[in-house]
């Protein structure tokens, strides 16, 4: 309800108040034993991002076409390139209306597959809920580009391709796998050392953690950071070519006892069309490591389909794919810092807060983050703050509140659809059968509270 949000809101704006923010006034107490790391002054002119995928990209993109002061930005990535056919497809909203305010809206356009509507059944064809995409997005100002409702579907790896090109050639630097991260006090050589796996080193003003949620920014810099924490969900994506339902650009939703589908067409890299489907089900073994075996993660997929009675279509769509992989979700507890006490170090994307992904909202938030902390640090060079450190302090108070309640409600929702007599809690014994999922899908569609997740989440929030 909306007192139950007002009463969430209010409650995670207090612990981020809380968080005790030092002002420039400010000094910290530093244990036994510690470096005394200052909190530098100045605008950052080396910058430096662990990870290239679309947060990493996005951060370059945003550092250099706004007024941020930066005159060297690299991107380090311990892969060797920027690999295609890699990785499944993205929703794109939020995160392609900022794009255009980066100056890529008319690329963004022409890459991605414009969304029209989101359909919901359950596994026997009950339609749940309808939502028409380009209609609700239109009535929103910020995610419209030229006319055009942002929202579109997307490959990532050419998500990824029309990032790189948007930067320049030299600022990308591969197979380079980062080993430790050292803060020092040496305004010649930088505020930050980064060691790599090949023995040489880099010094920065600022580094930029970019690196996913297995971050190794975050494990050098944030020790004390808590461990992403595993759901109790699984992910098993797979990818086919060709549309063989046409371009009717519909994202399709399938609810079954204790799993959800999800089918949907993508762009990817010159336009080649692609179609994935993603089965969602709960999986109590803490598994960490990813499954890329396309062959067994098909199998199991396929065979899951059948048993939990998924329309003929949607088993023939997985029974077409041919690269298939399964990946536990994780998500980081919600208000961490993002930021070093020093001012030297941040984090953006899923190492900052990685969550659930079913709003769609990970790169979306992901490249929103990039944006603001440039605005951020562009705001610096403009003396709007007095340090680096209050510059990432904004930026981190700007941004901790949309994505910690967009982490909460996804977990939310994945509990939801993944309801069924099948889906069993080891740990409380808990059973959310699947009606009580398919009622509430029903009622949030009629009474037009889907529309309205839908259109808080795809809002931007820079």
């Amino acid at each position: 309800s909306s007192k139950q949000n007002r009463i969430l809101r209010s409650s995670v704006t207090r612990q981020i108040s809380s968080l005790s923010i030092p002002n420039r006034h400010s000094r910290r107490r530093r244990g036994e034993g510690r470096r005394d790391v200052s909190v530098h002054a100045g605008v950052p002119k080396r910058i430096g991002i662990i990870g290239s995928g679309p947060a990493g990209l996005s951060m370059a993109r945003a550092l250099q076409y706004l007024d941020t002061g930066a005159e060297e930005v690299l991107v380090f990535d311990r892969s060797n390139a920027l690999q295609p056919n890699l990785g499944g497809g993205l929703q794109l909203n939020g995160g392609a209306a900022v794009l255009a305010k980066m100056g890529l809206g008319k690329e963004v356009k022409e890459a991605g597959l414009p969304v029209k509507s989101i359909l919901s059944r359950t596994v026997r064809g009950t339609k749940l809920l309808s939502l028409d995409i380009q209609d609700i997005a239109s009535k929103e100002p910020s995610l419209m580009f030229e006319g055009t409702p942002m929202v579109f579907t997307i490959m990532r790896d050419s998500l990824q391709r029309l990032l790189a090109d948007s930067i320049p050639s030299e600022s990308i630097v591969l197979g380079k796998t980062l080993v430790h991260v050292s803060e020092c006090n040496d305004n010649e050589n930088g505020a930050v050392k980064c060691t790599f796996e090949d023995g040489t080193t880099k010094d920065f003003d600022l580094l930029i953690g970019a690196d996913g949620i297995r971050s190794k920014v975050k494990q050098e810099v944030l020790r004390h950071s808590r461990k992403a924490e595993y759901s109790n969900i699984r992910i098993q994506f797979g990818v086919a070519k060709g549309w063989n339902r046409g371009n009717d650009g519909e994202i399709h939703q399938w609810f079954g006892d204790g799993t959800y589908a999800l089918t949907a067409q993508y762009r990817g890299l010159n336009s080649e069309p692609f179609e994935m489907i993603a089965l969602v089900f709960r999986d109590e073994n803490d598994n960490e490591n990813s499954n890329w075996d396309t062959g067994e993660v098909k199998k199991m997929c396929v065979d899951r389909l059948k048993q939990t009675n998924n329309p003929q279509e949607v088993v023939d769509l997985a029974q077409r794919c041919d690269r298939f992989f399964d990946v536990g979700v994780y998500y980081y507890p919600s208000l961490q810092p993002w930021t070093s006490e020093s001012g030297n170090v941040v984090l953006i994307g899923d190492a900052a807060h990685a969550m659930p992904p079913f709003l769609g909202q990970g790169a979306n938030q992901a490249i929103q983050d990039a944006y603001s902390l440039a605005s951020k640090l562009a705001d610096l060079k403009k003396g709007r703050f007095s340090t680096v450190k209050n510059a990432l302090d904004a930026y981190e108070k700007q941004r901790k509140i949309p994505t910690t309640l967009i982490q909460l409600e996804s977990r939310l929702l994945g509990i939801l659809e993944t309801a069924g007599d099948s889906s069993v809690s080891k740990d409380t014994g808990i059973v959310l059968p699947g009606f009580v999922r398919d009622a509430f899908f029903y009622a949030t569609g009629k009474l037009g509270v889907a529309e309205q997740v839908f259109l808080k989440g795809a809002t931007p929030k820079v």
